[in-house]
């Protein structure tokens, strides 16, 4: 095996799906998710008491924190422009970064998705300036709909499904060419855009 080859970041067994389902429960006292596969199985859990990322969101496999999977954590706190680094379960094991576009997010929302030597694996746009319009004139509850990209080649889409009791994410990865990516980093893209984006919006305008 190559050097190239060993630094790879490969998705453990129960995360290489291109389907997944993210929910959060409205009556919980912080953030709670819930993440589950195409076959709707439990494959990842957070709880913490704040409402916000405050440092770091850690997710285990499940309900009992038994392993932890992965960790958000946000690289400088003061940092507005919103800059965060997946890590993985082993220390000093980086996965990638996620960082929100601050310019053009002003007015639709835009993260980039980079791997672990920091280079771009693929960029999350929100579709509708119609929708964000209507947000900044008061619905704020609209659900939010981002399509992803690589090169320019839509490979997925996340959308939100808001209902009575919990806010609902589904995340769907449809490129071939993507199975070596590691599906963690696309699901910390799904839990920022629900903790983090509507504070970063404030902030904005």
């Amino acid at each position: 095996m190559s050097e190239d080859d060993s630094k790879k970041t490969i998705s453990p067994p129960w995360l290489k799906d291109d389907e997944f389902i993210i929910e959060k429960k409205f009556l919980s006292l912080g953030n709670e998710y819930y993440i589950r596969d195409s076959e709707k199985r439990l494959i990842g859990f957070s709880r913490e008491r704040s409402r916000t990322i405050k440092g770091e969101l850690k997710v285990f496999i499940d309900e009992n924190k038994t392993e932890e999977l992965f960790r958000i954590k946000q690289r400088n706190i003061l940092d507005l422009t919103g800059t965060f680094e997946i890590i993985g379960p082993k220390r000093g094991d980086t996965l990638g970064y996620l960082k929100r576009n601050w310019i053009k997010s002003i007015l639709l929302g835009e993260w980039k998705i980079f791997d672990q030597n920091k280079d771009v694996i693929a960029e999350a746009e929100e579709d509708s300036l119609a929708k964000e319009i209507l947000r900044f004139k008061g619905l704020k509850k609209l659900p939010y709909r981002y399509k992803l990209y690589r090169n320019g080649k839509k490979i997925g889409v996340c959308k939100q499904r808001l209902s009575l009791v919990k806010n609902v994410y589904r995340l769907q990865i449809d490129d071939r060419a993507e199975e070596e990516s590691d599906r963690r980093l696309f699901i910390s893209l799904a839990l920022l855009l629900d903790a983090v984006e509507d504070k970063f919006r404030k902030i904005g305008k």
